[in-house]
């Protein structure tokens, strides 16, 4: 038996319209899903080489559209299975839809993603950002001893002040991001400056450097000394800090590239909550200089008049025999204690400061 020849082949069987239809509407579906991730691919590349939103928009857009496109054609290329059988159709037209239908899972996902860390996350920080404020604000008001004044620097806080907005400079974008990072370089300063004060004053408490019941020779005064000197660079760094927080914010606020108008704004509140408690701070460290400085007077003064001046432990107050170094003596004492009051009234007025 012969084999037929091309030209004795049965002619092949015309698709209807609606089966053509159905075939190129699965197609366009598949072929639109690879179209989307090439688009979206690009516009994503494109974030890293442009400062410009545009082309990242108009990408998202695109595959977008392409990803709704393709879906509602496979949908329609299934849709012809019942009528024209699943031959050509079936397999490529579930393939169009599974890839599609994922790729919107994804858009979305993300878009609720976008929306969290534009609009949820920042609204969370300032609550989270207040909460701390307030946290630091009660516990100071909780250390305070009508005599004693602030026994503790809350450094714990400061320091989730710190890492919230380091969390927040992740989760922004733009000027917002560097604003949180500006701020959290801010906390980062006055947290590290209020930790090299706090070890030091704790020291200086402890030395009792004006104790002199078992003070036994000239030497001792030098260590004494230097306890004390400790102490008032600890104390200076830490002014220093206040005073120049607005000039330092604005130097980071430049730095990393705020928009002048955010830099205002940002200065602006800044100050605005800032100054009153600065003016505070900045008078307090001025009573712990005149202490220190006062502190340093007296000991310079005792090491020069070694063997003319002796304790007396019942009183606990030193007698000197030049009527001269008495008097320095005497003054310096009441500039302490004169300093010591004035920090507490700062300090009852800061910790009530609302």
């Amino acid at each position: 038996m012969n084999s037929p020849t091309p030209s004795h082949l049965p002619p092949p069987i015309p698709e209807t319209p609606g089966k053509s239809f159905a075939r190129r509407a699965a197609l366009f579906g598949l072929l639109a899903s690879l179209l989307a991730i090439l688009v979206s691919a690009a516009g994503a590349l494109s974030v890293s080489n442009t400062r410009s939103p545009v082309i990242p928009i108009i990408a998202g857009g695109a595959g977008l559209l392409l990803v709704v496109a393709g879906l509602i054609m496979g949908i329609l290329g299934l849709s012809g299975v019942r009528k024209h059988g699943p031959r050509g159709i079936l397999g490529t037209g579930i393939t169009a839809v599974a890839i599609n239908g994922l790729l919107l899972i994804l858009f979305f996902t993300g878009m609720v993603m976008e929306l969290n860390n534009k609009i949820l996350r920042p609204g969370q920080f300032r609550q989270e950002l207040r909460a701390t404020v307030q946290d630091i604000q009660a516990n100071a008001k909780k250390s305070f001893n009508p005599k004693t004044g602030i026994t503790n620097v809350d450094i714990g806080s400061m320091d989730r002040l710190r890492t919230q907005f380091d969390n927040a400079a992740q989760t922004l974008s733009g000027d917002d991001a560097r604003i949180a990072r500006a701020m959290a370089a801010h906390v980062a300063r006055l947290e590290a400056a209020m930790k090299k004060y706090d070890a030091a004053a704790t020291a200086f408490r402890n030395a009792k450097v004006l104790d002199f019941n078992d003070l036994a020779n000239d030497e001792q005064i030098a260590a004494r000394r230097r306890i004390v000197q400790d102490f008032l660079a600890a104390n200076g760094n830490a002014e220093s800090v206040v005073s120049n927080s607005e000039v330092n914010i604005r130097a980071d606020l430049i730095q990393l590239g705020v928009t002048p108008a955010k830099q205002a704004a940002t200065l602006e509140g800044f100050h605005s909550k800032a100054a009153p408690r600065s003016v505070l701070i900045l008078k307090i460290r001025a009573c712990d200089d005149q202490i220190g400085q006062s502190t340093l007077t007296i000991l310079n003064l005792l090491e020069a008049q070694w063997g003319k001046w002796n304790y007396d432990s019942a009183t606990r107050t030193i007698r000197l025999e030049d009527a001269e170094a008495r008097y320095t003596y005497q003054q310096s004492l009441a500039e302490i204690r004169l300093a010591g009051y004035e920090q507490i009234a700062m300090q009852r007025e800061l910790v009530n400061l609302q």
